[in-house]
C-alpha cells in the first residue's frame, strides 16, 4: 500500500509542496551500500519469486507464458519507479504523476496475471493498486 501514499502524495504536491517532495522521494529510494530500498523498489524481487513459486509447474519443465507475463509486468513496475524517482529528484510533478499511473497499471496487470494462481486455499487475491 506504499504505492497507493506515494499516489496520494504525488497528488496532493500542490497543498504541501516542500514535504511532498521530502517524504515522496523516500518511497522510491533505490537503496545502496549500506542502504535498505524503499518496499516499492524491494517488493520487486519480490514480485518475480512469488510469480515464480505460484506460476510454474513440477511436471512441466519450461516456464510457462504467464510467468513471462508477470515478470514482464514486474520490469515495467521497476522501470515506473526508476521515472518516478528522476522525476521526484528534478521536482517535475507531471513526469512523476504519468509514471505513477503507468506503474499503478502495471501492479494491476501483474496482480491479473498472478490472481489466476491464487485459490482460497492459498489464501486471498491480490487487491488492485487505486
Amino acid at each position: 500500500r506504499d504505492y497507493e501514499t506515494l499516489g496520494k502524495l504525488l497528488k496532493n504536491e500542490k497543498q504541501q509542496p516542500s514535504i511532498a517532495w521530502e517524504e515522496s522521494a523516500s518511497y522510491v529510494d533505490e537503496g545502496g551500500p549500506g542502504r535498505v530500498p524503499s518496499p516499492i523498489f524491494d517488493s520487486t524481487r519480490k514480485m518475480v519469486l512469488l510469480a515464480t513459486a505460484l506460476l510454474t509447474s513440477p511436471n512441466y519443465s519450461g516456464p510457462p507464458r504467464d510467468l513471462f507475463v508477470a515478470r514482464y509486468y514486474v520490469n515495467e513496475v521497476a522501470f515506473a519507479a526508476s521515472e518516478m524517482r528522476d522525476a521526484i529528484d528534478s521536482r517535475d510533478i507531471n513526469r512523476a504523476r504519468d509514471a505513477w499511473e503507468y506503474g499503478k497499471d502495471s501492479w494491476n496487470s501483474y496482480y491479473a496475471v498472478v490472481n489466476r494462481a491464487i485459490v482460497p486455499k492459498v489464501g486471498d487475491k491480490f487487491e488492485p493498486v487505486v
